[in-house]
């Protein structure tokens, strides 16, 4: 047994899964990845399908250059594959090494270079199916001891710790020869903010508004779902632009780095952020019930996309205005465009945002056949909007969808109890003020394709 760390830096015993990464950076940029399994007898090793924030399949195996296992005697020999995404380990071996692909500088990818080293673990990190249950110690075996490190893994001699794969998948690690390093605190929690990139935005601007939507959105909630908080950007020299949430941190990248230093960059960099914060509460802990808990290993659809992306996209810029980061015109200014793209997509006439977030799993990250779908985001965005306006109206303006997703986080999210449909509708029906309030919204306009610009 190993001692392995949990995230309030408490010991537990668990068996431990050992992994060591070094980075391969001859030719086309990889990663090689050890561990050693904590197994007698033959075993099968699972590669994730997805990752949790891109709700489709991932196909990570499409990145494995070699898997091998490690005889007794030293040597090492090839492992088939038993799936798609699993290889089987023959008895009397507990030792597997691979190689990855590690040239993916976007959010939610693995990278590589003489400068850095970025891991989703979700991307490239092997588990045991039958034990998930099971820790992981790892060993960053090439990066020179005065990097700095970020992640919100615990670490201690050199090593970081994570209690089970859920924790694993989840925990990001960015690792760089320069890291800028900002921190705030706010409601007695740590906040972090790391920028890896050559060109990077005004450090104190940039200070100041994450301080202003931290404070609005943690003062909204009450509290603050995790111990510690770490904003990661990673401003590559290529064109890229989104964000990726994690249990205690977000990636985001944006790209090329010049464009941090742009009011437009800029302000798409707050706006992910002040999204992905809102992430931390709604879709990590007010989760799909779907996705409660992960399950890496195949798709897990769910008819509430529209609640994890859409509510998040509408709220994260209503958290910027209240928090003063844009001014009335620049709300309006965000809230036009989301109207614009509302309009101008006709799929959302012909699939409903509750069978579009099903469908993510087929074409939801791309334009997809023409007509055919809408998009959570913005759609789901929209919905949050009118119904933000119908309970404020019911209510007098003594509630609101915010007062809704309160409930929601204190009914659902404190115990992570997994969300169906049906409970996120009574919630908002329950704020209202009446069974059916929001009832013609949900059915219209979640579930159907009534035109709601017409109306």
């Amino acid at each position: 047994m190993k001692k392995a760390l949990n995230s309030a830096d408490e010991t537990v015993e668990s068996p431990t899964i050992q992994i060591a990464i070094r980075r391969m950076l001859e030719g086309t940029p990889k990663i090689e990845l050890t561990a050693e399994f904590p197994c007698e007898g033959g075993f099968d090793v699972q590669l994730p399908v997805w990752r949790p924030g891109r709700y489709e399949k991932g196909n990570f195996g499409r990145y494995v250059y070699s898997m091998k296992g490690q005889l007794a005697d030293g040597n090492w020999i090839d492992l088939k594959k038993s799936t798609l995404h699993q290889w089987h380990v023959p008895s009397g071996i507990n030792t597997v090494a691979w190689t990855f692909f590690a040239d993916l500088f976007n959010a939610g990818s693995t990278g590589a270079a003489a400068d850095i080293l970025y891991i989703n673990p979700v991307n490239c990190f092997l588990y045991h199916p039958d034990h998930q249950n099971w820790g992981y110690e790892i060993d960053l075996t090439d990066i020179p001891a005065n990097w700095p490190v970020a992640t919100g893994l615990p670490t201690s001699n050199g090593r970081w710790y994570a209690k089970d794969v859920q924790q694993a998948m989840d925990s990001p690690i960015l690792a760089a020869e320069a890291l800028t390093h900002l921190h705030y605190e706010s409601h007695g929690i740590p906040f972090h903010i790391w920028i890896y990139g050559k060109d990077q935005p005004h450090a104190e601007s940039f200070l100041k508004d994450h301080v202003a939507f931290t404070e609005s959105q943690v003062a909204h909630f009450g509290d603050f779902p995790a111990q510690h908080y770490h904003f990661m950007y990673v401003l590559p020299e290529r064109d890229v632009r989104h964000g990726v949430e994690h249990e205690d941190t977000t990636v985001i990248a944006i790209g090329p780095s010049a464009k941090s230093q742009t009011k437009e960059g800029y302000d798409e960099l707050i706006g992910i952020a002040s999204h992905e914060l809102y992430h931390a509460w709604n879709v990590k802990r007010i989760r799909p019930s779907e996705w409660t808990p992960y399950d890496f290993s195949q798709a897990c659809p769910s008819r509430l996309g529209y609640v994890a992306e859409g509510v998040t996209t509408y709220m994260g810029d209503l958290f910027l205005f209240e928090s003063g980061v844009v001014d009335l015109k620049g709300w309006c200014h965000l809230t036009e465009r989301l109207f614009n793209r509302h309009v101008n997509n006709p799929g959302r006439l012909n699939c409903s945002v509750a069978d579009s977030s099903y469908d993510t799993w087929l074409d939801g990250y791309e334009p997809g056949v023409p007509g055919r779908k809408g998009s959570i985001y913005v759609e789901g965005a929209v919905l949050a909007f009118l119904c933000d306006v119908r309970i404020m109206q019911l209510t007098g303006g003594e509630a609101s969808l915010q007062t809704a997703m309160r409930m929601l986080w204190e009914q659902f999210g404190v115990e992570r109890v997994g969300l169906t449909e049906s409970d996120y509708w009574s919630v908002l029906n329950e704020v209202a003020g009446a069974t059916d309030a929001l009832d013609d919204l949900r059915a219209n306009y979640a579930e159907g394709t009534a035109d709601s610009w017409e109306d």
